[in-house]
């Protein structure tokens, strides 16, 4: 028994109750944080489904801590199984058995949003594949939201995995930037996009980009339809009808993408007509063909773009290593747990200085709503609110071009602002002051 993965407010434990013999496992989800209402609210979450893509509660309580402070913790059904995106990698899966995997999430949706609840935070780092059926699970239900549960989420943000945020609250930040109480409800069709997200990045090794953002005649912002190909543009041979499926999920808006369930009996038809085109031989030969490379050199050439337009700017680059895309890029696993140690119950908590409890102050997972003010040197709009260049975008008071690269490396390079990575442009980049200190090495 021992540490199974941490998020940003609790750890799970594999653990196994002293009272029975022989012992089955079950997952402990204990509190990071003393007194942390989101646990309340996600035991009463998971007490209102029952769908077997859905880990059961099992029980929940309060652990006292050394320091006298109490941490709520939970107990829930075991899932002794793989990541989406490793499951997809190492088991060289048919497509088949993707549009399956996606049915059975749409349905665990479809069981959730009955109770008139949402999620929050669908993606393939919360998606197991269970080893004994191939069933898909769907857990961490800390982000979700039910009739009746307190808001935590302080207004200006969002609740979430950036690069699976939803078109509509993307845009909501954009045109709700000026105001500091507007506050975004997050609706069933927000799942449904976060998973369109989740099958277009296990189908293609990338993220769907949304278009720039515009105003129409009466001055409000919009956006257009994806910006990215369509899957089947990336991968040849890809089905037409689940190519077809991937993209409603990801219209901009909501009401074209229709119901978890109306999505769930799609994506099952979908799957028995692939079952009936190939055998079984054939499963696995859709997704072991070589067409993945064409992505790897489209973000070597965005990389490279990335840091020549960087070095012209004269904004600094961290320094992060390469990642390369695979057909199925698998999302990183939380530092230190690879191969550790068995640890005591609490570890994580005890490692964790005495806090108050949280309040509805207290951010939950977030990104940035806003791009910020314009900083010294960066061009800012003429005073018909136009940009210095054709491309460039005037938000915030300041002009930003779109950089051709992934949401999840435009940290340190750039900003995310609804869902694409964003950097200033220069007001005279001919003429710009040096970025070193005098003496400093190139």
């Amino acid at each position: 028994m021992g540490p199974a993965g941490h998020g940003v407010h609790g750890a799970v434990y594999r653990a196994v109750r002293a009272s029975e013999a022989p012992s089955t496992p079950v997952a402990l989800k204990l509190a990071l944080l003393p007194r942390d209402p989101r646990f309340s609210r996600e035991v009463e979450l998971l007490s209102r489904v029952n769908h077997p893509s859905v880990p059961r509660l099992l029980d929940a309580g309060e652990w006292q801590h050394p320091a006298d402070t109490t941490h709520p913790y939970l107990v829930m059904e075991w899932v002794d199984g793989t990541p989406l995106y490793d499951w997809a990698q190492e088991h060289a899966s048919s497509e088949e058995q993707v549009v399956r995997v996606l049915a059975q999430l749409a349905r665990a949706l479809e069981a959730l949003h009955a109770q008139g609840a949402v999620h929050r935070d669908v993606k393939g780092g919360n998606v197991l594949v269970r080893h004994a059926d191939q069933r898909a699970m769907l857990t961490d239900f800390g982000s979700g939201i039910h009739p009746g549960a307190a808001t935590l989420t302080p207004p200006g943000s969002f609740t979430g995995t950036p690069a699976y945020r939803s078109a509509e609250s993307s845009l909501f930040s954009l045109r709700y930037m000026w105001d500091p109480s507007a506050q975004y409800e997050d609706k069933p069709s927000d799942d449904l996009y976060a998973l369109g997200v989740t099958a277009y990045r296990l189908v293609t090794g990338t993220y769907p980009e949304l278009s720039d953002p515009f105003r129409d005649e009466m001055g409000t912002w919009q956006l257009g339809e994806m910006a990215s190909p369509p899957p089947g543009a990336i991968v040849p041979g890809l089905d037409p009808q689940f190519d077809a499926l991937i993209v409603r999920m990801l219209r901009v808006h909501p009401e074209d993408r229709g119901t978890a369930r109306e999505l769930a009996e799609a994506l099952e038809q979908t799957a028995e007509q692939l079952a009936r085109q190939h055998s079984p031989a054939s499963h696995a030969a859709p997704h072991e063909a070589a067409p993945r490379r064409g992505p790897t050199w489209v973000r070597f050439m965005a990389a490279s773009m990335l840091l020549m337009l960087s070095a012209w700017a004269g904004w600094e680059v961290r320094d992060r290593s390469q990642v390369w895309p695979s057909f199925f890029r698998t999302e990183s696993t939380p530092p230190g747990l690879e191969g550790s140690d068995t640890v005591g119950l609490g570890d994580a908590a005890s490692r964790m200085p005495p806090v108050e409890s949280p309040d509805a102050s207290v951010p939950e997972m977030m990104s940035m709503g806003t791009l910020p003010p314009p900083r010294p040197g960066q061009a800012t709009p003429d005073a018909k609110g136009r940009c210095p260049r054709q491309g460039q975008l005037a938000l915030n008071g300041g002009c930003w071009i779109r950089l051709s690269l992934e949401r999840e490396d435009c940290e340190g390079s750039g900003y995310v602002f609804t869902n694409q990575c964003y950097g200033p442009v220069l007001s005279n980049p001919q003429r710009r002051q040096p970025t070193s200190e005098p003496g400093s090495p190139p």
